[in-house]
């Protein structure tokens, strides 16, 4: 690179009460610090790659604020507001001092194009508000991890007598391959959440199921990008790499296609893949597990940078969970991929076994099914993604009630779109494939999720409602939803109301669900964008 022309262009965007001014080349891995000398000349101090900038960040900037730090240096998010002559993006953040206190910054970037490359601009402002002292702060912490101490004391015996006495049932029992996956799922969960239970038990029942500590098979041809992606996963996974496709389908054969049982064999749960590879790229690989129906068995996310929208395009024909932008925001992507791929070792087997009484339940003549299905639907609306999302929808829905008499929202109406929001796609527990938005699979979850809440819910008002956030909680108030198109006021308002929540749900934050929500409105009734409006302070203050 021109480094001289970078100075050049750094200067005509910054002065010397700027700090921390970098440049940062995602496709070469690399971030330019810049510094003024003493005689205001301003200069490259210092090259290095963009992990170790990440290592270095995650040092100074204060933990409370590093997520939205690292969400804001999306280059696909910065090359889009560029395109559309938006400001730059600006990011308050706590700093730590070498006295040892936090001062507030703003962080100012901007899409830069130079020459051939596209990079990304940043550099802080000091805003001379001081927050809190490192020994108010240790003390805050340390009430916090004594509180938490005390949590974990009092659950750990509960935990490992429900766990022993879940491991004792199916030791007696003859249990299905499905039903043991299934529990070993749990065990899974239940090590990741409470790290300080006891980890002897834990093993020692994982041990008896069989258990084995599930691998992810990372394919990418840059070290770089494998040794970055290693780091972030290796704790809670054994990683595998793959230098290209070839090698990747090999690893899939063994592992994953392979019947032949091997003490050897890992237990793949998820591929994360390079697109752009020599020799045997990714869609070879991703034509193989169409080709082998993969997809329902084993998560992919793309880490390619080519992030084009025909690129996008052509990647979302496949049945594909994620598509990682770079540069990577190691704890954002380690919470999303670990949360997919629990999501959907836990959903693959409950579709299995669901699968083999499916005539049981459209029939709804099975007496023994129906407490089951019962409970996992119970399960299903007390999770916390469940119980979060019907908090919002009681925010929302109280404000329609009062702005928009003319929905006829009483209080039983209401109570009934709170109670059952977060049945909008109770459907996907029984469905084998994974979720793509098409009309056919949209068709199918609405069919499975009609014949659950058929025997789930005997009040018949409510069931109405119920029927109605189903069928319609994926249409777009301009007719560019899912399955059937349908717009405008012939969409009902409480699945209008579920569709708008859900998008609110499905960002890094509720701040950031309300503002894509609003950048996207002619997808919602603009009667719930006033509403929006109206309660937006009352929608951030929900955890």
């Amino acid at each position: 690179m021109n480094e001289k022309g970078l100075i050049e262009q750094v200067l005509r965007l910054i002065n010397k009460n700027y700090s921390d001014i970098y440049v940062v080349d995602i496709m070469s891995d690399k971030v330019y610090s810049f510094a003024f000398t003493q005689e205001n000349k301003l200069i490259i101090n210092e090259t290095f790659s963009y992990t170790e900038f990440i290592e270095r960040t995650k040092k100074i900037v204060h933990q409370d604020e590093i997520k939205e730090y690292f969400d804001a240096l999306s280059l696909n998010k910065l090359e889009a507001d560029y395109q559309q002559n938006r400001e730059e993006t600006l990011v308050k953040y706590r700093k730590l001092m070498p006295t040892g206190e936090y001062r507030y910054f703003i962080n100012i970037i901007n899409y830069l194009q130079f020459e051939d490359r596209k990079l990304i601009f940043m550099m802080s402002e000091d805003v001379n508000t001081r927050f809190l002292d490192v020994e108010k702060d240790k003390f805050k912490l340390e009430e916090q991890i004594d509180t938490y101490k005390t949590k974990i004391s009092d659950e750990r015996e509960v935990i490992s007598d429900a766990i022993y006495k879940v491991n004792n049932m199916l030791a007696s029992s003859d249990s299905s391959v499905d039903t043991r996956n299934y529990i070993n799922s749990i065990f899974k969960n239940v090590s990741t959440d409470n790290k300080e239970l006891n980890k002897v038990i834990l093993d020692k029942v994982m041990n008896t199921v069989d258990y084995k500590k599930p691998s992810i098979l990372i394919c990418d041809d840059s070290a770089i990008i494998r040794n970055s992606l290693k780091r972030i996963f290796q704790d809670e996974f054994n990683i595998i790499f793959a230098n290209n496709g070839k090698e990747a389908v090999e690893i899939i054969n063994k592992n994953v296609l392979s019947m032949n049982y091997d003490n050897t064999k890992e237990n793949i749960v998820g591929l994360l893949l390079d697109l752009v590879m020599p020799e045997y790229d990714g869609f070879y690989v991703l034509d193989f597990m169409k080709g082998n129906k993969l997809f329902n068995r084993l998560p992919v996310a793309i880490i390619s940078g080519d992030e084009t929208k025909e690129t996008r395009r052509k990647v979302y024909q496949y049945d594909i969970v994620d598509m990682l932008e770079k540069p990577f925001n190691s704890d954002n992507i380690r919470r999303r991929i670990s949360k997919i791929i629990n999501l959907y070792s836990s959903r693959t087997n409950l579709s299995n076994i669901v699968e083999v009484q499916d005539e049981a339940i459209k029939s709804t003549n099975d007496s023994n099914l129906i407490p089951i299905m019962n409970q996992i639907v119970a399960n299903y609306v007390n999770s916390p993604e469940s119980i979060r999302l019907s908090n919002i929808v009681r925010v929302i829905t109280l404000k329609v009630k009062e702005m928009n008499p003319e929905f006829g929202i009483d209080n039983k109406y209401a109570d009934a779109i709170i109670k059952h929001a977060s049945l909008y796609n109770i459907g996907a527990i029984a469905m084998q494939e994974n979720m793509i938005v098409t009309s056919d699979a949209i068709r199918h979850e609405i069919e499975n999720g009609l014949t659950i809440v058929d025997n789930y819910i005997t009040d018949k008002y409510e069931k109405g409602v119920v029927n109605n956030i189903i069928k319609y909680a994926c249409e777009m108030y301009n007719g560019l939803g899912y399955p059937d198109g349908i717009e405008g006021d012939n969409i009902p308002i409480e699945a209008a109301i579920v569709n708008m929540v859900v998008r609110i749900i499905s960002s890094s934050s509720i701040t950031a669900g309300i503002k894509d929500v609003l950048d996207e409105s002619n997808k919602y009734n603009p009667k719930l964008i006033n509403v929006l409006n109206e309660c937006k302070k009352d929608l951030k203050e929900i955890k």
